[in-house]
């Protein structure tokens, strides 16, 4: 059972404590931003003003209609899904791949231009051996694509070479992260706002970013992430997210949660 703080908490900031629970989430710390305040029930502030705004400018006089695209599998899926919601009348694309893979913690290490063991978090209870094993995984998915210092043949050095100068996003065995990169295309290329989360979809972002600046204008990550990979992409997409929950990515809570507070700020 919820105490009494945090459902009086809850509700002191214009939504219900099993409406904010309902996305799987517990009632937000009691330091962010109120989305309503007490003298104007019409205030917004904080992050929710920012995502509200966001999405009107890009609308513009459109009607509020969101549409979600997940598990897409191809690119030709993936425009097409993007396609026929925006057909539909969609005015924000919400896109979530579940999933955790290698080749995409591989394809944002070497965009996002950082070592290999800067996008695999050593969670714990994992042994420093399988933690290295997973880096290495990555690191073999890049390896044609690393260049490692002349003087220093190590396996070690290996594993923190970064991306040669020049050479264009590898075209590695990923999919899912191409299927998320043409999503976000899409959508971009309607001129329709799309927010994303979790690894894949960002790994597709970053591939965006490389191909497509202006695409950037039409792209909204959801919320912060405690996952190492994908707060490297946020690092190198420079563009803050809707919110700042801090979640690990893995699944479409946050995302879920997001769009529920956009219809308490946003309402149809």
């Amino acid at each position: 059972m919820p105490n009494a703080s945090a459902s009086l908490r809850c509700r002191s900031r214009g939504f219900s404590l099993d409406r904010w629970r309902s996305c799987g989430l517990a009632c937000p710390p009691a330091n962010y931003a109120s989305p309503v305040t007490n003298d104007d029930p019409h205030a917004v502030t904080g992050d929710l003003a920012r995502l509200r705004d966001w999405w009107a400018e890009r609308r513009g006089d459109r009607e509020r209609s969101i549409a979600w695209i997940h598990d897409l599998e191809n690119e030709d899926e993936a425009r097409n899904a993007v396609n026929r919601a925006i057909d539909s009348g969609a005015t924000l694309i919400a896109l979530h791949i579940d999933g955790d893979d290698s080749a995409s913690r591989a394809t944002i290490a070497f965009v996002a231009n950082v070592p290999t063991t800067d996008v695999v978090e050593q969670q714990p209870g994992t042994s420093d051996h399988a933690w290295m094993e997973a880096v290495a995984e990555i690191r073999d998915l890049l390896e044609p694509y690393r260049v490692v210092p002349p003087d220093d043949s190590s396996v070690d050095s290996a594993a923190h070479a970064f991306p040669a100068p020049g050479v264009p996003a590898p075209n590695l065995p990923a999919p899912r992260v191409h299927s998320a990169q043409a999503a976000i295309t899409s959508a971009a290329q309607r001129e329709t706002a799309i927010i994303f989360d979790g690894l894949i979809a960002h790994a597709g972002a970053a591939l965006v970013s490389t191909n497509d600046s202006r695409a950037r204008e039409w792209m909204l990550p959801a919320t912060s992430s405690t996952d190492p990979a994908i707060r490297a992409a946020q690092s190198f997409l420079d563009i803050e997210p809707a919110t700042h929950f801090g979640t690990n990515g893995d699944d479409a809570t946050s995302l879920r949660a997001v769009l529920s507070l956009l219809d308490v700020v946003d309402p149809a």
